[in-house]
């Protein structure tokens, strides 16, 4: 982990930021290790515009693989704590899975604290939706379909498995979880911000009734989710949550993958250094492939 600046990996270690650091910037300054040198695609369409909402431009990045499709789709929603990052940030991540077949829709949602719940829940079900009807203009094939995320975006992606598996649609074939929230409180607690006013996320005055909401927390209302790889490291702070949604889908039968990579911190599928980096990419898509490229 030598490559790895020291404050970037006590960061991923313990997702406090080291004192008088911003972690915006931070991330900022390990742009090249995190993004630098991706991998090649067929095409990129940058900054797609989805809809207007509430004087935000929803748009996505759409990576595309080389060759003839239709491709399997994946709609990618970045980690960030729900206050920060984008699909620049998380660049790599989605030439990544693009490299490796599938055509991947990464949404620049909504952010707290500007934006508060439900508005970053709202467009990343609004760009699943989106992605079914219009995946096919960029060569996509929306009947196989994989909804993911890492961190906060692995929270979201839980939620609109949730979300999806309660309406009824739209189907989703696969769910990508990378070590995320699952259940919100008790990770609030765990990182030692326990109290309404020291989040960002949620509307402080609706902290306790949204307790238990699949839409914050989909730990309880996965029963129904499609086939998850669910990828996590020992070293992260919030392994703890992995391992509880893992024995959920095994409760329910829901086939899954849980991927636990030893001394592994939270963000390794951005830490290109890391041999768990090149681990969880490997084992993330062989998983997908066996439901989407059949």
């Amino acid at each position: 982990m030598s490559q790895i600046p020291a404050d970037l990996l006590e960061f991923m270690e313990t997702l406090r930021p080291p004192k008088g650091v911003n972690p915006a910037d931070m991330l900022q300054r390990n742009d090249a290790l995190m993004n630098g040198n991706p991998p090649s695609v067929g095409a990129v369409h940058d900054g797609v515009l989805l809809r207007e909402v509430a004087g935000w431009r929803l748009t996505a990045d759409i990576s595309v693989p080389h060759g003839n499709g239709p491709h399997p789709v994946l709609v990618y929603f970045h980690g960030g704590g729900w206050t920060m990052g984008s699909p620049k940030t998380h660049l790599r991540v989605g030439r990544e899975f693009a490299a490796a077949g599938y055509l991947t829709i990464n949404i620049d949602y909504r952010r707290a604290p500007k934006h508060r719940f439900p508005a970053a829940f709202d467009d990343c079900f609004f760009a699943t939706q989106w992605a079914v009807e219009n995946a096919a203009k960029y060569g996509g094939d929306a009947k196989r379909l994989a909804v993911g995320g890492d961190s906060a975006g692995g929270n979201l992606a839980g939620a609109v498995l949730a979300e999806s598996a309660q309406k009824g649609g739209p189907k989703i074939n696969v769910g990508v979880l990378i070590y995320g929230v699952f259940d919100y409180h008790d990770t609030m607690k765990a990182l030692g911000t326990p109290k309404p006013e020291s989040q960002f996320y949620l509307p402080v005055e609706q902290y306790e009734t949204l307790r238990g909401d699949h839409r914050v927390s989909p730990l309880n209302s996965c029963a129904k989710f499609p086939p998850c790889y669910v990828g996590v490291g020992t070293k992260d702070p919030i392994y703890a949550e992995s391992i509880k949604i893992a024995a959920a889908l095994k409760a329910a039968g829901i086939d899954h993958d849980l991927h636990v990579i030893e001394g592994a911190p939270h963000g390794f599928f951005q830490l290109t250094p890391l041999p768990a980096y090149a681990e969880g990419y490997k084992r993330a898509i062989a998983f997908m492939d066996r439901y989407l490229k059949k």
